[in-house]
């Protein structure tokens, strides 16, 4: 396909002109024969055919139904109050002003009937598929598809009727089947028989735009049959075509996601698609029973764990983002210190809540708590001990946790203690394999300065305070497992919680 420059967008602006002009005609022609007779009557008819103009002033096209008939009825009150304050005048400039209401509601009567009997729609539409047809420059995006004038007027022409663009996806070649696809975006509303010729259609293409635009297309649908179409495309070799499968399912809330659960689960639980990430086109938008099921899916074995819990925090941080459900940060709250909640995505949302500032110092305080998951009571000793070096109780969950002599958990705190405390305790600033000789050293120091067995506190190096112990583990199935980049509240602007959580697989 070859990239077109988009042309400026004329038509709406002229179609709005043209709306106004024909609204404020009755009212100007009915005041200048105000003004010239003199006619207190007939100024009050032009205030009056005014006034009923402007209940249309937003609609772009009056000419066309249902704001038609009340035009036709407006020219008919103004060509009324004419003749009846001008009976036996003469006058030219009287019977060329009846002359033109009467051409000009003859006019939107005969527009108005061809439309509503569907003659005109596909006039219209013939017209401009046959442009497309002929067309011989394409762009190279689907979105610059959405900008052809001819497809933006053929969008409304084709809302009550996707038959009328039926030539233009009955073409062979794959920039005139996404002109027309391009047209059917935003249809409100499905028949089947038009739904399963798109599903035929994409099933048949090796195209994966096409697949796309259909899908995007069926978004608006809600039959039952039509979903399970969409689902086929959920295990699309095409990363492309599958994201917009998803975002396609997750469009209608609970009712799809009733009739797509059983296919998007197997989907999160299939390895093959583990790279995927979050499930597409779920931040922001999934229903409370959504919600529910990720939130089971998390304690699972396998790959839906992981996507379970980056779905959930993909849609969780951009929520908290558009502060539309105040209540939210509360009820993550609950969930961080419920023993119910997977722990995996206890640690998680706490860290969430913590990049948006959002911990409150009672929950700061239960997450110290020793029936909280370790890498919770890390997180929260990290936190206190940012704000305050000297805290004994931070430093006693790390003593606590320290004596466990576990690697991960040991390297983790050793990133705390030379991050908040400047104790050097041999841990390079690029990360250390936990399995390696060095991790074993750090392991003993952290033990020894746990236990009190003669390790002190020096500042030695000192580093940046908005380092986060996390930029070095996370938190999954297997413990807490080593990671390189640092994460956390000073990670760049715009990456996703979710980029840092990895699995021991």
């Amino acid at each position: 396909m070859h990239w077109i420059a988009p042309q400026p967008i004329r038509r709406p602006a002229l179609a709005h002109a043209a709306s106004l002009g024909l609204l404020l005609l009755p009212a100007v022609v009915l005041g200048i024969a105000a003004e010239r007779y003199q006619s207190p009557l007939l100024l009050a008819g032009a205030i009056a055919e005014l006034l009923a103009g402007c209940l249309f002033l937003r609609t772009r096209e009056v000419w066309k139904p249902p704001v038609s008939g009340s035009l036709i009825l407006l020219y008919l009150m103004a060509l009324g109050w004419l003749w009846f304050v001008s009976q036996g005048t003469n006058d030219p400039f009287v019977r060329a002003a009846r002359g033109l209401f009467i051409l000009v509601a003859l006019i939107l009567f005969a527009m108005h009937d061809l439309i509503r009997t569907g003659v005109e729609p596909r006039r219209r539409a013939r017209r401009l598929t046959g442009r497309l047809l002929t067309r011989a420059r394409w762009p190279e995006s689907l979105a610059e598809f959405a900008r052809i004038p001819e497809i933006e007027e053929l969008q409304s022409v084709v809302r009550d009727d996707p038959t009328l663009v039926l030539i233009l996806l009955d073409d062979r070649r794959p920039d005139v089947q996404l002109a027309g696809l391009s047209a059917l975006q935003g249809r409100p509303c499905w028949r089947w028989d038009e739904a399963g010729a798109l599903l035929k259609m994409a099933r048949a293409t090796a195209v994966p735009e096409v697949k796309i635009l259909v899908l995007h297309a069926l978004g608006t649908a809600d039959n039952a049959d039509v979903m399970q179409g969409v689902v086929e495309f959920l295990k699309d070799p095409s990363k492309d075509v599958r994201k917009a499968a998803s975002e396609s399912l997750l469009m209608g809330g609970e009712r799809r996601w009733a009739l797509a659960r059983g296919a998007i689960r197997n989907l999160l639980a299939d390895p093959a698609f583990l790279t995927d990430g979050p499930l597409p086109g779920s931040a922001g938008k999934l229903a409370a029973v959504a919600v529910c099921d990720l939130t089971g899916w998390a304690t699972e074995p396998g790959p839906i764990s992981e996507r379970a819990v980056c779905t959930l925090l993909d849609h969780y941080h951009l929520t908290l983002q558009r502060a539309d459900h105040p209540g939210l940060p509360a009820e993550l709250g609950r969930q961080i210190t419920d023993e119910l909640s997977p722990p995996i995505l206890r640690f998680e949302l706490a860290h969430l809540l913590h990049q948006h500032g959002m911990i409150p110092d009672d929950l700061l305080d239960r997450m110290t708590d020793a029936d909280q998951p370790g890498p919770v009571r890390l997180l929260a000793a990290d936190i206190v001990l940012k704000h305050d070096p000297t805290d004994g109780s931070a430093l006693d969950v790390l003593r606590g946790l320290g004596r466990q002599s576990n690697r991960d958990t040991a390297l983790a705190i050793a990133r705390i203690l030379h991050n908040r405390l400047q104790l050097d305790l041999g841990l390079p600033g690029s990360g250390v394999v936990p399995s390696s000789k060095q991790s074993a050293d750090v392991t003993q120091k952290v033990f020894r300065w746990a236990t009190g067995r003669g390790l002190t506190a020096g500042l030695e190096t000192p580093v940046s305070l908005d380092e986060s112990l996390l930029g070095s583990m996370v938190f999954g199935p297997g413990g807490i497992l080593p990671y390189e980049t640092p994460i956390g509240p000073t990670s760049a602007p715009g990456v996703s919680p979710t980029n840092r959580y990895t699995v021991r697989r």
